[in-house]
């Protein structure tokens, strides 16, 4: 595994505990100690085993580094797990040791395992997101009218509200974190089927355990087990690019809006954020930097997810094992451009001015569609085009050139057109979901 100064650009420490070695020791011992009680309840296995097996199931009493290296010779991390779970039991009670595990798979521990760390990952990030949408609302309020420069394929094109523009980062990350809401939702159900999905090993007691299982954990009970069923955890690994891809949007525009000649927004500042190594003046874009680069590998990582589908029978091979570590990569992923999101959002700086000089600057492309189309409400649409491109020709300024037109394109609200209302349709939008 790489180490934390590898992966600082592409992982929040937040997120990232959720998959640290304590954190999966710990969910994988949540889910024994769970299945004993669960057992113990049923009558499967006595009670004073179960509360031995519970006591040992602490993660501090394990050793990651030999757990790991031993997963490699099995191709789970269970079986290693499960033998020294046997052997701490064992050191307390060599009866109770016969009963750890019982009725249980690998796959029911890992998966498990898997779901309950998303538990605990998740929803920060979705608090975070509703956080970053309610903070460009805030700004889009603010900017409904205020105007600036459209630009389609980089070139300037007509106005619209900065509000329009902000208002649709929001609608679309408030989009993909309901997704990610409802497939991560989906995500948090147990896994118990024991060795190949049928629970034989637990004869009649198999629906109690089930039920005691699932409650301990927290989790839904599903109708089945999930072995080889993926579309959950694909759906959720979709979601996930979906949301650094709507954040990514965001911040390319941001970005762009930062280049020093164009000057209309800033990040927030702190001391050395943003600095250079060799040029002082600069104050780069460092949050839309790493937004960008966690889209960049989201969308492969979730791809890794979905091409590990079509999984053998009733047990995968290779194709399940691929998925925990992509998974855990890709929420840290997640993880690291919710969180410079989040910053950015809160602290975004519009310079106004700025905008109105690129769009004086751009005169001509500002006002040409609308005074076109001013002179056909008189002439005709073809007689217009040539007019207002015989304007163009002259160079100078566009509205004086147009001299009967001067004070109509003057007119900023028109210029925007109905883009202020399209910003208060979204904010509403917003507010009602």
């Amino acid at each position: 595994m790489a180490g934390r100064l590898v992966t600082a650009l592409g992982s929040s420490f937040a997120t990232a505990e959720a998959f640290s070695d304590t954190a999966t020791l710990r969910h994988m011992l949540r889910f024994e100690a769970a299945l004993a009680v669960a057992t113990a309840a049923a009558g499967l296995i006595p009670k004073r085993a179960a509360s031995v097996i519970v006591t040992a199931c602490d993660a501090s009493l394990y050793d990651p580094a030999p757990l790991g290296e031993a997963a490699r010779r099995t191709a789970t991390l269970t079986v290693p797990l499960v033998k020294a779970l046997t052997q701490e039991v064992a050191r307390r009670d060599a009866s109770a040791a016969d009963y750890v595990h019982w009725g249980a798979t690998s796959q029911d521990v890992l998966d498990t395992a898997m779901v309950l760390q998303l538990g605990e990952a998740v929803p920060p990030l979705l608090k975070a997101l509703d956080g970053i949408v309610s903070a460009l609302a805030r700004q889009a309020r603010k900017h409904r009218a205020t105007p600036m420069l459209g630009r389609t394929l980089l070139q300037p094109a007509t106005p619209l509200a900065l509000g329009q523009k902000i208002a649709g980062w929001a609608s679309d990350i408030d989009r993909a974190r309901r997704r990610l809401t409802e497939s991560f939702g989906e995500t948090q159900i147990v896994q118990f089927g024991g060795a190949s999905g049928s629970l034989t090993a637990l004869g009649p007691e198999a629906e109690q355990v089930m039920k005691v299982l699932a409650k301990q954990l927290k989790l839904a009970l599903p109708p089945g087990p999930w072995f080889t069923q993926r579309v959950r955890v694909a759906a959720f690994a979709q979601d996930c690019a979906l949301v650094v891809g709507a954040l990514a949007k965001a911040s390319r525009d941001i970005a762009l809006m930062m280049q020093f000649e164009v000057g209309e927004a800033s990040e927030p500042s702190g001391p050395g954020r943003g600095s250079s190594s060799t040029m002082p003046h600069k104050r780069n874009p460092v949050g839309a930097a790493l937004v960008l680069s966690a889209a960049t590998r989201a969308p492969m990582l979730a791809a890794t997810i979905v091409s590990a589908m079509p999984q053998e029978h009733e047990r995968a091979l290779g194709g399940w094992q691929a998925e925990w570590p992509t998974l855990a990569a890709l929420v840290e992923t997640l993880g690291s451009a919710v969180e410079v999101m989040a910053e950015v959002a809160s602290g975004l700086t519009i310079d106004t001015a700025a905008l109105q000089d690129n769009m004086d600057a751009a005169e001509a492309a500002v006002l040409a569609e609308r005074a076109t189309f001013l002179l056909a409400r008189k002439m005709g649409k073809r007689e217009a085009h040539a007019l207002v491109e015989q304007a163009l020709a002259k160079g100078g300024s566009f509205a004086q050139a147009l001299g009967r037109l001067e004070t109509e394109l003057a007119d900023l609200t028109a210029l925007v057109g109905y883009s202020p209302k399209f910003v208060n349709r979204l904010l509403a939008d917003l507010k009602r979901r």
